[in-house]
């Protein structure tokens, strides 16, 4: 657990997926590589507790029974304990489903949201962007895009909330990156990172000791952003913008190298995991 002044920052897991490891390092990759779905907790006095992101869940496996959908299935089969979903995580630390308030959406992947049918008093915050894209994409176009529509609960629109119409102050920060102030919050933005998916969103956390700064899927894996290897090209299928996706990580490793003592952390990176183990 990551604690700073009015927040508690926690990383858990639920589930993961498999794909050829030269998906994400077209240069050393071998064999198969997990794709961990990493989500957080963030308990905000006065405000409540708030997922960012969900990881997997059954319904995964429900939603994809059919085609086009099944298509998903095939390209990332999913697997998934029945002690890491994230409903059963959070009962473990005495917090039942119906105790969510916020559910922050990176983006719709099924990866990130499979269990948001889990947070029935839960609303939802993505970036309108992201939603649009949604709602214009169906059948095979929007399985091409990640976005499996029966993941998405059926008042999802009556419960969710624009990052760009609710938050405090819009801004741009020194390295280019649109940045969202939101619940009064002064140690926790909401990032705009585009490129792998339409609208995806991140987070910075910061307070005395820690600088944290969740970039989702901005890469998969850290060595290879830190070694400047992009994934297979084949990934442009899916992706929203490569070129976007190019210039995302570019102004991250700007702001890596001028913010002193930062961790970045991405969703599916290995070293996530060691990460996760070591706070919690």
């Amino acid at each position: 657990m990551v604690q700073g002044t009015e927040i508690k920052l926690s990383f858990y897991a639920s589930g993961y997926c498999e794909a050829h490891a030269r998906i994400v390092d077209p240069i050393h990759g071998k064999g198969k590589t997990k794709f961990h779905a990493v989500w957080a907790l963030i308990q905000i006095p006065n405000v409540g507790n708030v997922l960012f992101d969900t990881g997997y869940s059954d319904e995964f496996n429900t939603a994809t029974q059919s085609f086009p959908n099944r298509f998903y299935r095939w390209a990332t089969p999913m697997k998934l304990n029945e002690n890491h979903k994230a409903k059963n995580i959070l009962k473990e630390q005495g917090i039942d489903s119906t105790d969510i308030n916020y559910v922050i959406i990176s983006h719709f992947h099924a990866d990130h949201i499979s269990a948001l049918v889990d947070f029935q008093n839960a609303k939802f915050i993505c970036s309108e962007l992201a939603y649009q894209q949604v709602q214009e994409l169906s059948g095979v176009k929007a399985v091409s895009k990640g976005i499996i529509h029966k993941l998405i609960p059926p008042d999802f629109g009556e419960r969710v909330e624009f990052i760009e119409q609710i938050a405090d102050k819009k801004s741009v920060n020194k390295y280019g990156i649109t940045e969202f102030s939101f619940f009064g919050l002064k140690n926790l933005k909401i990032l705009l990172l585009p490129g792998h998916a339409k609208g995806m969103l991140g987070f910075h956390f910061t307070n005395p000791g820690k600088n944290i700064l969740f970039a989702t899927d901005a890469s998969w894996d850290l060595n290879c952003y830190r070694n400047g290897i992009l994934p297979s090209k084949v990934v442009k299928l899916f992706f929203d913008s490569w070129n976007d996706f190019v210039t995302t990580i570019e102004k991250l490793k700007s702001m890596e190298k001028a913010e002193e003592g930062i961790t970045i952390l991405f969703t599916h990176c290995p070293k996530t995991l060691t990460f996760i183990s070591n706070e919690i």
